[in-house]
């Protein structure tokens, strides 16, 4: 007001006939009106995205169905009759020659900013390559090794049966895998799979067989889960007679479809040693593993004067043949441990009881 005032004063009779005064002040008053009626709107950056970093002194997991569908993608870059092929980006891949491995590290890093890193398969690989170095059946391992490879990747193991869900499933893996699009993090996502576990050990199985041999594994390991669920339903935590049946019975797949020596891999050494288990339930995994692996295999697989279950669901039968022996009470060894009997008390326990009788610890 007090501006107002004194410009209202400046323009008196007296000075009306000074125009060049009187146009200055009136511009005045025009600039000082307009400039207290105007508001200032302040203009902010907007935030810039954070990029994820991930931790490289983990290793991260990610799920099967990730792993398998990622390998089939690699597969379509080479495949001349996939979708993918004539692509930009797998004529690009291609001409650097790409290898599975890198391939599924790119991918995952691209996908998975906050968990992957260069790098992650190499640290996978050699930590496998270690512990089958140091583990104490090494000498067996690669003797199972130069006997199996030639017949685990004959893509005829493959046409096994399969119940309806499990052929959707896999039907819809291969359609995101093989499609022309390239899978996105979303679309991963938005799988409900509730059967498969994440894995990273696993990895390495699929880089030295392939995804479908990969597949495989975490199918079998899935039909064990669902059987147990069914024949014993709550009864399958650790120690229990559902969780001796698990185990005894995913043994038994993965030695009929991928070979005994890729069965005490991934049962003994990636999903016991590399994995923390108490000393109770290590011992009784070991021991229920054999057992399905190779101490009773055939009882269960050739249950009648050594002819092989040629039926559609043999595997069914298969998992009645292990419910029939785990149910009975002259096959089973009930020791007196719990999660806090420490190793020096299990494994000699173990060692002593009967390798025909499977173990539970917990009623």
């Amino acid at each position: 007001m007090n501006t107002l005032m004194l410009l209202s004063s400046q323009l008196s009779p007296i000075n009306l006939n000074h125009t060049k005064v009187k146009h200055h002040l009136l511009l005045t008053l025009c600039i000082l009106l307009t400039a207290c009626s105007t508001t200032q709107v302040v203009q902010f950056a907007p935030p810039q995205p954070i990029t994820p970093k991930a931790d490289t002194t983990l290793l991260p997991t990610f799920s099967g169905e990730v792993f398998y569908i990622l390998g089939r993608e690699w597969e379509a870059i080479y495949d001349s009759t996939s979708a993918k092929y004539q692509s930009p980006k797998a004529q690009l891949l291609r001409a650097d020659s790409i290898t599975m491995a890198e391939y599924i590290e790119q991918r995952l890093i691209e996908l998975y900013p906050e968990k992957a890193y260069n790098g992650y398969v190499q640290k996978i690989e050699l930590i496998v390559q270690t512990l089958l170095q140091h583990t104490e059946s090494q000498q067996q391992i690669a003797n199972f090794a130069r006997a199996e490879l030639a017949f685990n990747t004959n893509d005829s193991i493959f046409p096994l049966s399969t119940t309806p869900n499990e052929q959707h499933f896999t039907y819809l893996l291969d359609s995101i895998a093989l499609s022309p699009q390239w899978t996105n993090r979303s679309t991963l996502d938005s799988l409900d799979t509730e059967w498969f576990e994440e894995e990273n050990a696993l990895l390495s199985m699929m880089l030295w067989r392939g995804p479908r041999f990969f597949y495989r594994i975490i199918q079998s390991k899935a039909r064990a889960e669902k059987m147990a669920e069914y024949y014993y339903g709550e009864q399958t935590n650790s120690g229990m007679q559902g969780d001796a049946f698990r185990h005894i019975y995913v043994n038994v797949l993965l030695r009929s479809y991928v070979g005994e020596w890729v069965g005490h891999v991934v049962m003994d050494l990636f999903w016991e040693i590399v994995k923390p288990n108490a000393p109770c339930d290590r011992y009784m995994d070991l021991h229920n593993n054999r057992i399905g692996r190779q101490t009773l295999y055939h009882d269960f697989v050739y249950p009648e004067e050594g002819a092989q279950c040629n039926q559609v669901r043999d595997w069914l039968q298969w998992a009645e043949q292990v419910q029939q022996f785990v149910q009975d009470s002259a096959n089973s060894h009930l020791p007196q441990w719990d999660k806090e009997t420490p190793t020096f008390i299990v494994q000699p326990e173990a060692q002593q009881i009967n390798p025909t009788q499977y173990i539970y610890w917990k009623k």
